[in-house]
C-alpha cells in the first residue's frame, strides 16, 4: 500500500466510524458493539473493502453485516460529502474473521497446554515412584 492509499483507508474507516455512532440510527446496528477493524482500499481508489467486527452471536452479526451492506450507499453518499477524491470508492462491507480465528488459536494452545499438564502429572507420580524405589535399592 502507498502512503496516499492508507491515509484514504484511515479516512474512510474514521468517517465510517463516527457515521455510525451520529447518523446511521438502523435498530440493527448496535454502534457499541460494530466496530470497523480496517478498510482495503486498492492504488485506483474506485473501491473499499469495509471490514466489521460485531460482539454477539452469529444472528447479530449477520443482521449487522445485511444493515451495513444495505446502508453502504447511503455511507457511502456522506463519506462522498467529506472526501476530496474525483470517486468517491465503492463500499463493501465484510465480516472480520481475524478476532474469531485468533480466539480458536488461543483456545487450541490452551488445550495443547492442557494436556502437556496432564501428561505431566501422569508421569510425575510414577517418576516419584521409580526414584524411591532406585533410593531404597541403594541403601
Amino acid at each position: 500500500m502507498s502512503r496516499r492509499t492508507e491515509r484514504v483507508s484511515s479516512l474512510i474507516r474514521n468517517m465510517i466510524g463516527q457515521l455510525l455512532l451520529t447518523k446511521i440510527s438502523d435498530p440493527r446496528i448496535d454502534p457499541a458493539k460494530t466496530s470497523i477493524t480496517h478498510v482495503e482500499v486498492p492504488e485506483d481508489l474506485l473501491t473499499a473493502k469495509v471490514f466489521i467486527s460485531v460482539l454477539g452471536k452469529p444472528a447479530k452479526q449477520r443482521n449487522a453485516l445485511r444493515a451495513l451492506q444495505h446502508a453502504s450507499g447511503h455511507i457511502q453518499e456522506l463519506i462522498g460529502r467529506q472526501l476530496t477524491l474525483r470517486h468517491t470508492p465503492v463500499l463493501e462491507f465484510v465480516m472480520d474473521e481475524t478476532f474469531k480465528k485468533t480466539l480458536k488459536t488461543l483456545e487450541l494452545i490452551q488445550q495443547a497446554m492442557d494436556e502437556i499438564q496432564v501428561k505431566e502429572a501422569d508421569q510425575d507420580p510414577d517418576a516419584e515412584s521409580e526414584n524411591r524405589a532406585g533410593l531404597n535399592d541403594e541403601q
